[in-house]
């Protein structure tokens, strides 16, 4: 089970252009361009709501999961921003 986070900066939506061009960069998959840019924004959306607090950091991953990108890693992206400060912890934020 992934903690509950928040963004640390919620005006900013580097994350979401970072996890896009990810997903874009995906190729071997068997979609198309247009696919793959379609599939890019569902998920960054499925991240959005994820940011709002609307669906879990598990739910996110379910979502993940089911859209079979193949070489990327939801689990371990996610942690990558919570490295970079991107996401913190719910209780730290508001210990903060």
């Amino acid at each position: 089970m992934i903690e509950r986070l928040q963004l640390h900066n919620p005006r900013s939506k580097a994350h979401i252009e970072d996890l896009k061009d990810r997903l874009l960069a995906v190729h071997g998959d068997g979609r198309g361009p247009r696919e793959r840019e379609a599939m890019a924004d569902a998920l960054a959306r499925v991240v959005e709501a994820m940011d709002c607090g609307t669906i879990s950091p598990d739910d996110a991953r379910q979502f993940f999961l089911r859209a079979r990108v193949p070489g990327f890693d939801f689990d371990r992206w996610l942690e990558e921003m919570v490295d970079e400060g991107v996401y913190v912890p719910l209780c730290l934020r508001v210990a903060a």
